[in-house]
């Protein structure tokens, strides 16, 4: 049990959220509106993170499709429209979500630090009727440099007032990870997300279910 802990950082996708089905419909109509076939749901891990534009580009590469970069801030757009109107149609907030939060509420700030944006996020959430629990929201706003940057986890440490290692940062990626270990903050990968990690890289705490936080508050 750590007392000095004094803020949780969470990633969205794949952490707080099941989202790959409605990501990958979402893909999935843009590739079709530009004649390319689907892409099947076992690949879905392969997928998610960094943003649209990052999962349209790994869908074309995974096609082995040609992607016109002229056309992404047009692809981009089409994929965003069609998620925002189908976000929360098949996502869901992960087993022991909403207990976590409910119990973190009362001990410590908690924010939001996701590649999705900032709009969507925040639409998610409320959705969910979580909205409540965050202290900090922060989606992309197309101006500061997503995850695995360490941009967006160091406005949470500046937002509070904070130094790194009074702060934990929950996710499933290398995204989470690694600039958690740059700024210094005690990491925490979830196993049951989209994202692997490298072997040389290393979280602080390996948990598999999101419930195993209580042990280090």
């Amino acid at each position: 049990m750590n007392k000095s802990f004094k803020c949780v950082i969470f990633d969205l996708d794949g952490t707080l959220i099941n989202s790959g089905p409605d990501l990958l419909n979402s893909l999935n109509y843009v590739l079709s509106q530009n004649n390319l076939n689907r892409i099947d749901k076992n690949v879905i891990g392969n997928l998610v993170g960094g943003g649209a534009e990052a999962m349209i580009r790994k869908g074309y590469t995974h096609l082995s499709a040609i992607l016109d970069e002229k056309k992404i801030p047009f692809l981009v757009n089409l994929f965003i429209n069609h998620y925002y109107k189908n976000c929360t149609r098949e996502t869901r907030l992960y087993d022991g979500v909403l207990d976590i939060l409910k119990f973190l509420n009362e001990k410590t700030y908690i924010c939001l630090c996701t590649n999705k944006k900032q709009f969507l996020a925040e639409k998610i959430l409320e959705e969910f009727q979580v909205t409540n629990f965050f202290n900090y929201i922060l989606g992309s706003d197309g101006k500061t440099p997503l995850k695995p940057e360490i941009e967006m986890p160091k406005k949470c440490l500046d937002k509070f007032q904070l130094l790194a290692d009074q702060v934990v940062f929950v996710g499933d990626s290398e995204n989470d990870i690694l600039p958690a270990k740059r700024l210094g903050m005690f990491s925490v990968h979830v196993t049951y997300g989209y994202g692997k990690l490298q072997e040389k890289i290393k979280a602080d705490l390996v948990i598999s279910k999101i419930e195993e936080l209580r042990k280090i508050f």
